[in-house]
């Protein structure tokens, strides 16, 4: 009799312990125990540190690619009235498209994004102007991602440079097309499969890499254990160099000079890496998350790198420092509690403080100390859920994934809504990020894009 009990008290040890080893793998579970980390000599590095940003571009620069002229979220200069309550936003045009949340590229008077109609993906450029069709190039897909509940379509935004534009589908092809001269169709110039050439794992949610033109380098991530991050030959698509072996995330790679020497980072599923221009990973540090769900893009600020994830984790803020050839990242703080935890849109900077989304679930807009990560109390109360976000000016143009277009100004002194105008944008799913060049807002959901003129 009492040789069963034995055996039933070993197999629940043993299923106590495989639980616990289960869990403690788990960046959720973790997070329970993690505790706020402060460096306080750095802090003080910080506080005294003047920042000097690049100006804002100008509105011939339009907007070439995700985020923007620098990758930050911020638009370029241009006329932006923000009486909206009287005057709202006035539609200049409609057009439509398919599924994806890839974001819209407006350059010389033209529009770009990607999308998907049936079984193939698809990438198209429209007129500026009255939003008519320029021309498409389309071709067989997968889905993007293994949750088919979200695979509708493309991630990654186009990156336009001259008349060659970079694109990444949902399902990992990369390609770099030639756009037409009075053609109607577009040219490849060359193309990867990211996955397969690259050993990588199709992503849950598809493949989000957004191509980052680093000098005559073309950069992604693609994930793989032969390559997580990438750089090809702009120009002939030339594999130039591979670095590390970690897990995809959904992030997109982003270039800083950091004591006068041009660097990489990218945040892949489960660490930031900084990454020389000839490949070598100058350092690392370890950021990982529920499902590598490591989605917002690194927010570079002068010398300072900020990372945010939800799924368990948090937001940091490192210092870079090149030590000879090296670039070294320094742990500033690490804030896993009250911190930002992006979900998942990236945020934007000004005048020392963030602004961005916050959340495990239903997330909502917030305003932190870029100085210290603390949140600022009188944002507690947006009433403005989850969603995705520019900084115009200062203003951030706030689009809800449920189809509000919100405009508040950007000041950490108190919760200022302009306006909010409802349901501009169809369903529930409305992930991607406004576009403002010279006065014309962008929009898009998975049935339609649509502009609105802002200006005076």
């Amino acid at each position: 009799m009492r040789r069963p009990k034995a055996a039933l008290i070993l197999a629940l040890l043993l299923c106590i312990a495989l639980v616990g080893f289960l869990a403690y793998r788990s960046p959720w579970v973790r997070s329970i125990f993690t505790k706020d980390t402060v460096d306080t000599a750095e802090l003080s590095k910080l506080a005294e540190t003047k920042f000097e940003l690049p100006a804002v571009a100008e509105p011939s620069t339009g907007w070439p690619q995700w985020r923007g002229p620098f990758r930050d979220g911020r638009a370029p200069a241009g006329p932006l009235r923000t009486d909206w309550d009287n005057r709202p936003p006035k539609l200049v045009w409609r057009a439509p498209c398919g599924g994806g949340f890839s974001s819209l590229a407006v350059v010389n008077g033209q529009v770009y994004t990607q999308d998907r109609q049936g079984g193939n993906e698809r990438v198209f450029c429209l007129n500026a102007e009255n939003g008519k069709q320029l021309w498409e190039y389309s071709y067989p897909s997968e889905p993007a991602g293994e949750d088919r509940n979200y695979s509708s379509g493309p991630r990654a935004t186009p990156t336009v440079q001259g008349n060659l534009v970079y694109v990444v589908s949902g399902a990992g092809l990369f390609l770099c097309l030639e756009a037409p001269q009075g053609n109607p169709t577009p040219k490849v110039v060359w193309q990867h499969n990211l996955l397969s050439e690259f050993d990588a794992q199709m992503p849950k949610w598809g493949v989000a890499s957004s191509p980052l033109i680093e000098g005559d380098l073309a950069i992604v991530q693609p994930g793989g254990k032969n390559g997580s991050v990438v750089a090809f030959d702009k120009t002939s698509g030339e594999i130039r160099w591979r670095a590390g072996t970690n897990p995809s995330g959904y992030s997109s790679p982003i270039a800083a000079t950091i004591g006068g020497q041009r660097t990489v980072f990218a945040l892949t599923g489960n660490a930031l890496l900084a990454i020389g221009l000839g490949g070598l990973i100058n350092d690392s540090f370890p950021w990982a998350t529920q499902f590598d769900g490591n989605v917002a893009t690194p927010l570079i600020v002068d010398d300072y790198i900020f990372i945010s994830a939800a799924y368990g984790q948090g937001c940091a803020l490192l210092r870079a420092q090149r030590n000879n050839e090296r670039v070294k990242l320094i742990q500033v703080y690490a804030r896993h509690v009250r911190g930002l935890k992006n979900h998942h849109s990236t945020s934007v900077y000004k005048d020392r403080y963030i602004y961005g989304f916050d959340g495990e679930g239903a997330a909502r807009l917030k305003c932190i100390e870029f100085n210290t990560g603390n949140e600022k109390t009188d944002w507690e109360a947006t009433g403005i859920d989850k969603g995705s976000l520019i900084l115009a000016e200062n203003y951030l143009i706030v689009q809800t994934e449920r189809g509000d277009l919100c405009l508040v100004e950007a000041t950490p002194a108190e919760f200022r809504l302009l306006a909010r105008i409802p349901k501009v944008l169809s369903g529930s799913r409305n992930w991607t990020a406004p576009t403002l060049v010279d006065g014309k807002l962008y929009l898009r959901d998975e049935e339609k894009i649509a502009c609105y003129d802002v200006g005076p």
